[in-house]
């Protein structure tokens, strides 16, 4: 019986460079011609097995997939036991597996992966409600009653706030409750199992003095009269009342390249927000344009090839900054190459640290012509018992009401470290929400060097290069403050504007 082909997805890009030059290599170009796909639908094609005596059956079936311009990035799939030959017949390529990212959130998702079910002796009945009593329906509950071994139970609030857990022991190492928006969640220590435990959540008062809001006042904030303009590769923005989108790409492979717009899970909106809201609530950077780039579909991870053709569209549209709250645990010499380019032109790409827990820095913040983000928070800008209070974890700062969150992950990558816990920012359908993680402190940074920019417009002015780039971080530098962490936990410290942070530290 013949043995069935494993098909894999792969990244085809030059030796050196993101897209190939003609003149330095005509074969390789002529190549990466034949490969193109203008029309974004798989093309399947034949090559020729070369260096050793050809048979008819000496071919490779490669399905090209997707393609960045005629003489740039290719995705193809090909069989791993043709992979040999191709190499071989066709040398001056690198050839990268397609990989898949993840939002740089510190959310629910990471508390219920950890849910073990383990043997359950009684029921206990959680009524989820706001302060006059009304249920709130789709709340996560997370019981954990061995925390270390992750046994517990989780479910999901019915349309009366009601959710029926069972667990196997009277008492719980911690409880989580997560709101998808509207509310505060709830988190508390060593609490004893009934059979009806009643929670009443926080609602989200617009005008609270969150972490963000702590270090930057951003209702006083002026809005950007400079034109500064920021992509942000994310689930997708908006749309919400307090947003302005100047424009973005579907970057996702076989979707509507016009519906750049959230897919509903809320972490783009919440991001742009941070970024750029203006209305009931103001991020740091009201005024600035914003781009979306869409690479996440709904429920799933973005692809390392979306990733790069949204880079592309960046330098394309000629932003001055990329947001990226989102990452991996290996390095990527996909993105590495198109975050080359965009330096190249004169973009800063801006990307978050992470979320496991104080381990090393995720890609693409890892890299070194990124800038990378950690996340703290400040004690007091949430709400007791809010799942907030349970990131507080030395080291704390010169002041003693700073520190680093728990989830945040750390190392010599570092560059700045910004407000990432507890920070209330935009969500669909014109909500808002409560969002923490490294996801929330990239932005954060990313509108403070907006805005730092718009200040100096004169920067902003010169030739799309790598003078460029670096003068960009030359003037970030003049504008940081150090919160005693140390280097692996802040870098070089906290961007500001106007000296705002002098009284903060």
């Amino acid at each position: 019986m013949k043995k069935k082909k494993s098909l894999e997805n792969y990244i085809l890009l030059p030796v050196s460079k993101a897209f190939i030059n003609s003149k330095d290599n005509p074969e390789v170009a002529d190549f990466f011609n034949k490969l193109n796909v203008p029309d974004k639908r798989p093309a399947l094609i034949n090559l020729s097995v070369r260096n050793k005596p050809q048979t008819p059956t000496d071919e490779i079936l490669v399905e090209v997939l997707d393609s960045i311009q005629a003489k740039g990035a290719k995705l193809i799939k090909i069989s791993r036991e043709e992979l040999p030959n191709f190499r071989f017949s066709y040398p001056g390529l690198r050839i990268i597996p397609e990989k898949f990212y993840r939002p740089a959130i510190c959310s629910k998702e990471r508390i219920v992966v950890q849910t073990k079910y383990s043997r359950s002796s009684f029921q206990v009945t959680f009524s989820i409600t706001d302060l006059k009593g009304e249920g709130i329906p789709g709340v996560t509950v997370v019981v954990f009653t061995d925390f270390p071994a992750g046994h517990g139970s989780t479910g999901i609030t019915d349309n009366k706030g009601i959710v029926h857990l069972k667990v196997n022991k009277d008492k719980a190492d911690s409880i989580y409750i997560y709101p998808d928006h509207s509310f505060w969640g709830y988190f508390k220590k060593n609490v004893k199992m009934t059979a009806e435990i009643n929670i009443k959540l926080q609602p989200i008062a617009l005008n609270y003095k969150d972490g963000l809001r702590y270090f930057y006042n951003t209702s006083a904030l002026p809005p950007i009269k400079s034109k500064v303009k920021i992509g942000i590769i994310d689930t997708g923005v908006g749309p919400h009342k307090d947003l302005r989108i100047s424009g973005g790409k579907n970057l996702v492979r076989g979707e509507d390249e016009l519906d750049f717009y959230d897919n509903g899970e809320g972490h783009g909106t919440h991001v742009a927000g941070i970024i750029g809201a203006s209305g009931s609530i103001n991020g740091v950077a009201a005024g600035v344009e914003i781009m979306s780039y869409k690479v996440f579909p709904k429920g799933e991870g973005a692809s390392n090839f979306d990733i790069m053709k949204a880079i592309n569209q960046a330098i394309a549209d000629e932003c001055d900054l990329i947001n990226m709250s989102l990452g991996e645990t290996l390095d990527d010499e996909a993105i590495t190459s198109y975050i080359n380019e965009a330096y190249n032109a004169g973009m800063l790409c801006f990307a978050a640290n992470g979320n496991d827990n104080r381990s090393p820095v995720s890609f693409p913040a890892a890299y070194s012509l990124s800038i990378a983000i950690s996340a703290m928070g400040r004690k007091g800008t949430f709400p007791e018992n809010s799942i907030q209070s349970g990131t507080i974890l030395p080291p704390y700062g010169t002041d003693k009401n700073n520190f680093i969150a728990d989830f945040s992950n750390i190392g010599p990558e570092t560059d700045l470290t910004a407000p990432g816990v507890g920070i209330i920012s935009t969500y669909p359908d014109d909500k808002y929400a409560v969002m923490d993680g490294t996801s929330m402190a990239c932005p954060a940074a990313a509108g403070i060097a907006a805005r730092i920019f718009a200040a100096n417009p004169d920067v902003l002015k010169l030739p799309r290069n790598q003078t460029r780039s670096d003068e960009m971080v030359k003037i970030l530098s003049m504008n940081i403050k150090l919160f005693g962490f140390g280097a692996n936990f802040e870098g070089k410290g906290m961007l500001y504007y106007n000296d705002e942070l002098h009284s903060k530290i």
